[in-house]
């Protein structure tokens, strides 16, 4: 296991510093279970050379998740480099998939550090200083998004290339988080509905399972990083130039132009 980790990781390394896509993972490298999908990934996250910034978490609608043949969400880090501002103009040919999905996201202001028990929904409200809309910019290293196990998908980072970052909410906590609609719009036209129930039942759900999963994995959030909860609006690719917005309705919006 330690080589074919190693080895993946090299793998997935060079096509990210390279901008390079690959077919696939080679054979006897390619991970054998979730395990070595994260394994991987910490691999490659300690290697890589920019701090994280937050967190996604995909797989967030129980359909997705029996698509993909599991029965929970996974996680990847979200590097500093890779976050932009809305409204943002971002070069293409960094991110030559140019997928996004609208996703509710919390920023820490406080540190969760890992530890033996639980974390209570209290406990990590407490720890939550603002919440925003966003944009989560989907960029594996392969030619295709589908058709890969997920755990190749964890193993890269979890397929996420960056984020683009809308107007923060410190005073979010009387939001219904349970029925929140976000619209999606491209160049002006709707291209699709969604509320934040997609994500298990609700955003707060999602953060905590993702602090509880990372706490147990050895694992902490630092004060300053934030956690993206998953697409409630589906997955888009908007063409160059093209104007991408999705409206959060009491929490603003947020928008992305690939050049």
């Amino acid at each position: 296991m330690i080589g074919r980790v190693s080895r993946a990781a090299r793998a997935i390394l060079e096509a990210r510093r390279t901008g390079t896509l690959l077919h696939t993972l080679a054979q006897n490298d390619q991970p054998r279970s979730l395990e070595e999908g994260y394994a991987i990934q910490q691999v490659v996250t300690a290697e890589w050379p920019d701090k994280i910034g937050g967190w996604k978490v995909g797989a967030t609608s129980k359909e997705v998740q029996a698509l993909l043949g599991i029965s929970e969400p996974a996680y990847g880090p979200v590097f500093k480099n890779d976050v932009f501002q809305s409204p943002a103009t971002i070069p293409g040919r960094r991110f030559p998939h140019r997928l996004i999905e609208s996703e509710f996201v919390f920023r820490f202001g406080k540190a969760i550090r890992s530890r033996p028990e639980p974390y209570t929904r209290g406990e990590i409200v407490d720890a939550v200083d603002a919440l925003l809309p966003a944009f989560e910019i989907i960029s594996p290293r392969f030619t295709s998004f589908t058709g890969h196990p997920v755990s190749h998908v964890i193993a890269d980072f979890c397929a996420n290339g960056g984020a683009v970052l809308g107007r923060l909410c410190s005073d979010w906590r009387g939001i219904d988080l349970s029925s929140q609609a976000v619209s999606l719009s491209i160049n002006g036209a709707e291209r699709q509905r969604g509320t934040s129930a997609i994500v298990l039942d609700s955003p707060l759900n999602v953060v905590d399972w993702f602090v509880n999963v990372r706490s147990q994995h050895g694992g902490g959030i630092e004060a300053g990083q934030f956690v993206m909860t998953g697409t409630t609006t589906g997955l888009h690719a908007p063409e160059p130039s093209q104007a991408a917005k999705a409206d959060f309705g009491l929490l603003g919006t947020v928008e992305v132009i690939f050049t």
